[in-house]
């Protein structure tokens, strides 16, 4: 794996980690008798409706399945990126296309008020787009770096 690779990556997971770290902190915080208004503070990643999120020791998480399972397959798809032999770069993006589309059906059938998803259907999209996601931009970069030196 390149530097420049290897840099985006490290960025990705503690990007995902501190926001998956914080909101676990949150919710114990809270389960432990600190205001709710804690849940406010992740706002900026996710709406948090308590119905769609995750309970941890009785207590919603502040953000909701689907995002929880984006972060954690942002994490798994750097690890799979290690472990498994690289793609070209359109592979990549045809693969985070298409795992991008069940999360695309489940939430927009869900705002279209057409029926409502369950936490289990929301972890398993966001885990699939998180994780394609993941593996399609460290392919992108570990290829542009090879690009622009083989271009010229």
């Amino acid at each position: 794996m390149k530097r420049d690779t290897r840099i985006v990556a490290a960025v990705i997971a503690m990007i995902a980690g501190a926001i998956l770290s914080a909101s676990m902190t949150c919710t114990w915080a809270i389960a432990h008798g600190a205001s709710m208004q804690w849940r406010l503070l992740f706002r900026i990643f996710c709406h948090g409706i308590p119905r769609r999120c995750l309970y941890v020791w009785n207590v919603p998480m502040p953000i909701c399945a689907r995002c929880v399972a984006i972060y954690s397959g942002l994490l798994a798809g750097i690890l799979l990126f290690w472990l498994l032999p690289h793609l070209e770069e359109m592979t990549a993006r045809v693969i985070v296309v298409a795992s991008s589309i069940p999360l695309a059906i489940d939430g927009l059938t869900q705002l279209a008020t057409i029926r409502e998803s369950t936490n289990l259907l929301r972890l398993v999209t966001g885990l699939l787009a998180g994780t394609a996601f993941a593996f399609w931009a460290l392919t992108a970069v570990e290829r542009v770096k090879t690009r622009v030196f083989s271009s010229s």
